[in-house]
């Protein structure tokens, strides 16, 4: 059995993105309410760490885009790691951002990130109570009772 062609380098970078970016989103979101930042003092520092991404990526792009397909080692490596982990992180402040200013989120190399267009609704069924009362049960939340009608 022939091994599958290898993706090219825009490519793996989408399929690292869709894998780190919401990996970083939580990530950030986690630090921010632990840090208990204002909502202006977050969005100072999300545009920081996305400005912050851009320059990276400016700086190192090239690492990403025109990869030979070699493995890397010691600096090299190092670089193409760092360039990687910063620019998901940037995207994920990004979206972030963009959602704290009333957007759903950002597009980046072919990609969205941020909340989807229509949020899942849960499945939820009604259970008869004893009282007459339904119960409202959701597969991804815990019982909440429903009001008497």
């Amino acid at each position: 059995m022939r091994q599958p062609e290898a993706l090219n380098a825009v490519d793996e970078l989408r399929f690292f993105l869709d894998f780190a970016v919401p990996l970083c989103g939580a990530d950030i979101a986690h630090k921010l309410r632990q840090w208990g930042h204002s909502r202006e003092q977050a969005k100072n520092w999300l545009r920081g760490e996305a400005e912050r991404a851009g320059g990276s990526l400016g700086e190192n792009g090239d690492v990403l885009q025109f990869s030979d397909g070699r493995p890397r080692s010691g600096r090299a490596q190092k670089r193409v790691v760092r360039t990687a982990s910063e620019l998901a992180r940037g995207v994920a402040a990004a979206a972030l951002l963009a959602q704290l200013e009333g957007k759903s989120g950002v597009e980046a190399f072919g990609g969205f990130y941020g909340l989807t267009a229509r949020p899942p609704r849960p499945t939820a069924c009604v259970l008869g109570g004893d009282d007459g009362a339904g119960e409202v049960v959701a597969r991804d939340s815990s019982p909440v009772r429903k009001p008497a009608a």
